[in-house]
């Protein structure tokens, strides 16, 4: 019977996915009561993931020499990291429901049928009509449906405060309203088929500009 296992490597994703990668496992490894010994423990875990998430988001946008060079040593460091958290989970467990808990990848079987991958980013734009903003993100081919979350508020943690902002059958055309003045709104968004739903996007943010 083959044992199931986590993927160790992941220099291959892309900055995108993996800064969806690192939100997937600092949001599942938090409060994770199957790891009590985790090694390196999460306390060491969180501050690398969230440092590469932080450059990664600036360069994103475009961002210069410096800033590219400094999200590439935060690159660098997240995957050593994860290759040394996931592969203390492989040696710790072989119940692959325990393994998943972590927010890991799991190494696939030829023969397994997958989810949709995630979007690898998200962004709000202003719109032309009054009170609303646009949601972009990409398409994803093996996607269905698109489960879209909005916030306005952030708890005590800074963490958005997700409300439904419905589901869509395309990444095209997307938008919320009515928005307020001064307001910060958060983003994300998840997609979804037959075998299943994604992990969800990074976040995009932005301070709604409504005009009298």
């Amino acid at each position: 019977m083959r044992r199931p296992k986590l993927i160790t490597n992941y220099s291959h994703l892309s900055d995108g996915e993996l800064a969806v990668l690192a939100t997937r496992t600092l949001d599942a490894l938090g409060e994770n009561t199957n790891f009590p010994d985790l090694d390196p423990p999460f306390a060491e875990y969180e501050p690398v993931a969230q440092d590469y998430l932080n450059k990664q988001a600036v360069t994103a946008a475009g961002g210069n020499l410096r800033e590219t060079k400094e999200k590439d040593e935060a690159r660098t460091a997240l995957i050593t990291m994860m290759r040394r958290v996931s592969t203390y989970i492989n040696n710790f467990t072989d119940l692959a429901s325990v393994q998943l808990s972590s927010g890991f990848y799991p190494v696939a079987s030829p023969s397994s049928i997958r989810a949709p991958r995630p979007c690898e980013w998200t962004r709000i734009r202003a719109s032309l009509r009054p009170a609303e903003i646009l949601l972009d993100f990409p398409a994803i081919r093996e996607a269905y449906e698109y489960e879209k979350q909005i916030a306005d508020e952030v708890d005590q943690n800074g963490q958005p405060l997700w409300q439904s902002a419905g589901n869509s059958s395309s990444s095209r055309g997307n938008f919320h309203a009515p928005v307020q003045d001064g307001v910060t709104y958060y983003f994300r968004v998840r997609a979804r088929n037959k075998n299943g739903v994604s992990a969800w996007s990074p976040v995009s943010s932005m301070r709604a500009m409504v005009k009298e």
